[in-house]
């Protein structure tokens, strides 16, 4: 299992955006593409995560503007996505073949980048807006537009790099 929507329905906090702590992507044309992580204050309280797990979790703000490369997270194994703006993206999952030749971009310590000639899809979901799945960011994943709109994604992020997928998804179930 590669991700699963959970059944919660919550609406969107307040919430204040504040400093960018990283970044993905590439420059095209003096404009970054790609995806950036940056600190969140939530104003109103979300209680996603049950009091005993929340030391396991650092809260964050996902943004991205285009396609994300296929690829595996660096540091963190799981995150509980809090959709907010979607912009009609297919998550897409995939399985890696034999003798594929991951690479790193700048930023990635232990997640990797792949070519989608070394990969084989799997399982797939288009999220909309406050939709709540957990990932597992350890599998290689890529977020691809389905149509030619002006990308604009938006997600609070639950995050674990202590925790994986399924002990993610024991907590809710």
């Amino acid at each position: 299992m590669y991700f699963k929507k959970l059944n919660i329905k919550i609406d969107i906090p307040d919430y204040e955006v504040g400093e960018k702590q990283l970044e993905y992507g590439i420059n095209i044309d003096d404009k970054f593409n790609g995806l950036w992580y940056s600190d969140l204050k939530v104003n109103d309280q979300v209680d996603l995560i049950p009091e005993k797990y929340k030391s396991d979790f650092y809260l964050s703000f996902l943004e991205a503007n285009s396609f994300i490369l296929p690829h595996s997270d660096s540091g963190t194994t799981a995150v509980v996505n809090f959709y907010i703006e979607t912009n009609n993206c297919a998550t897409q999952f995939y399985e890696i073949k034999d003798n594929a030749r991951p690479y790193q971009i700048e930023n990635q310590t232990d997640g990797f980048v792949y070519n989608l000639d070394d990969l084989i899809e799997t399982e797939s979901f288009i999220a909309q807006p406050g939709d709540v799945y957990i990932l597992d960011v350890s599998k290689v994943h890529s977020v691809i537009p389905l149509d030619n709109n002006e990308i604009n994604r938006k997600a609070i992020c639950f995050s674990t790099s202590c925790l994986n997928f399924n002990q993610v998804e024991m907590m809710f179930t």
